[in-house]
């Protein structure tokens, strides 16, 4: 099944009244790689957002969303992957503040949304 944002550039596009080659001219890609953007096979990167967004005279900000929730996902998933600090000091404090501040922004993003995998 598409995710949300694919399905979102599909119908923008056939919107637009562009094929798949217009596109992919456009964005200087090749019609697989637009054909994989619109399956949801890969996410377009952030260039290829922002000239999505100009092509199509439209915002992509909430249809990427869905990317940013995987993002909080597969981070909060990696914090336990974390080697443990050396005592060396301040940079090591800031290391342990900012790794306890991600557990908890991303642990309560999560646990809102219902979405710890």
């Amino acid at each position: 099944m598409k995710n949300l944002l694919a399905h979102d550039l599909c119908a923008a596009r056939e919107k637009a009244g562009l094929t798949q080659r217009d596109v992919s001219i456009l964005l200087e890609a090749n019609v697989k790689e637009v054909s994989a953007l619109e399956t949801g096979q890969r996410p377009p990167s952030v260039r290829q957002l922002c000239k999505l967004s100009i092509i199509y005279n439209r915002s992509f900000t909430d249809s990427y969303e869905q990317v940013i929730r995987e993002a909080r996902a597969d981070l909060f998933r990696h914090l336990p992957d974390l080697p443990k600090a050396q005592s060396d000091g301040m940079k090591r404090y800031n290391r342990d503040n900012t790794i306890a501040r991600l557990n908890r922004t991303l642990a309560a993003a999560l646990t809102q949304k219902h979405e710890v995998s």
